[in-house]
């Protein structure tokens, strides 16, 4: 017992020494085997962890809460206060006109008819059918809970409920036809219509990562640690592509996607590699449910270099029947690695698509 307590005082030093970055590789060494050997130890270097990420939440909160107030206050001119009142009556009754102009336009763009689900007809066709003036309203609708995702496989984005969450919700953003919404791009080529986050996870330079092209890069969420398992891994949604519309020829040999994409991992406490992953769900909508009919997951293993990029490459066979395509990139980390603080950052760039139509054509996405 007071070995074990002896143990739990060393993590507890290198722990604090790490967390304030005042540590050495004699003291990283000594932390990872003493992670490694109890489970006793690795519980409490979870709760030092997220004990110090709550101490640094509440200082910002404090910090934030106790900004000085200016002694002297000026009140505006009653005429100014009328005007700004005058102002904001404007504003709403703009708004009131334009949220029943918003339901009406949904409540018409709906089609009782649709072959499948008794859902409006896709983005493309409609699209195609009836372009949109720049005087019309938006199909806004509020967002009502997304219908689950049943998906198969095992792999950081089955089993990450959060990431499931956002593709449910993005699913629910193309079948309801949106033409915007927080969080991503509704996106149209040819008659594929897709929904990327791309913009919205991407970063410039950090961590001493510069991106391989351009000016902006995708940063995956930070790793989620299981003490348990001794690992820690994210997965990112970050394109669904909807294929309602395709037409899938009787003499194709088949319809693909075929991907790139590139990883890199910043310098941090963890200096082991991370295993980067691409999986796509060819995912099939019926009775309002989305179940995932197939999919494929490929993955590579990083270098220790950020001034280099490493290359993963996917072909996958879409099955028939398939209406939406999701694509995410994942990163996972095993051993006594993979429960130190993830600082170091893990990213990704110049994701490309390719939907290969048999034998007719091409489309880039």
């Amino acid at each position: 017992m007071k070995v074990a307590n002896e143990h739990l005082k060393d993590v507890e030093t290198l722990t604090v020494r790490v967390l304030d970055n005042i540590h050495n590789q004699e003291d990283m060494d000594k932390l990872s085997a003493l992670l490694s050997e109890s489970a006793q130890a690795r519980s409490r270097y979870s709760e030092l962890v997220i004990l110090d990420s709550m101490l640094h939440w509440e200082t910002s909160e404090v910090l934030e809460f106790e900004q000085p107030v200016p002694k002297t206050l000026s009140f505006p001119r009653l005429p100014m206060v009328a005007s700004f009142a005058a102002a904001i009556i404007a504003l709403c009754s703009v708004w009131l006109l334009q949220e029943d102009s918003s339901v009406a336009t949904v409540q018409a763009a709906f089609n009782p008819n649709h072959p499948s689900e008794n859902a409006p007809p896709s983005l493309a066709a409609q699209s195609n059918a009836q372009p949109q003036g720049e005087g019309d309203s938006p199909p806004f609708a509020s967002d009502p809970i997304a219908p689950a995702l049943e998906v198969g496989g095992d792999s950081p984005f089955v089993r990450s409920i959060a990431t499931r969450d956002e593709v449910s919700r993005g699913l629910m953003i193309l079948q309801e036809n949106k033409r915007f919404a927080e969080g991503g791009l509704v996106q149209f080529h040819d008659d594929v219509v897709a929904w990327n986050r791309e913009e919205h996870v991407s970063v410039p330079t950090e961590q001493g990562i510069l991106p391989l092209q351009g000016d902006r890069m995708i940063k995956l969420s930070k790793l989620t640690i299981d003490v348990q398992t001794q690992s820690a891994e994210s997965s990112d949604a970050i394109r669904i592509l909807d294929l309602r519309d395709v037409i899938w020829g009787k003499e194709d040999t088949g319809v693909s996607l075929n991907t790139s994409v590139y990883f890199n991992q910043g310098v941090g406490i963890a200096h082991g590699t991370t295993e980067f992953s691409l999986t796509l769900h060819a995912i099939q909508t019926t009775d309002g449910a989305n179940r995932s009919i197939g999919h494929k997951e490929s993955k590579l293993s990083s270098d220790l270099n950020p001034s280099t990029w490493e290359e993963l490459s996917s072909e996958f066979e879409i099955p028939k029947g398939t209406d939406y395509l999701v694509v995410a990139l994942n990163a996972r980390k095993e051993g006594s690695q993979a429960l130190l603080p993830d600082f170091g950052g893990h990213y990704a760039d110049q994701l490309s698509l390719n939907l290969v139509l048999g034998d007719r054509k091409t489309i880039p996405l």
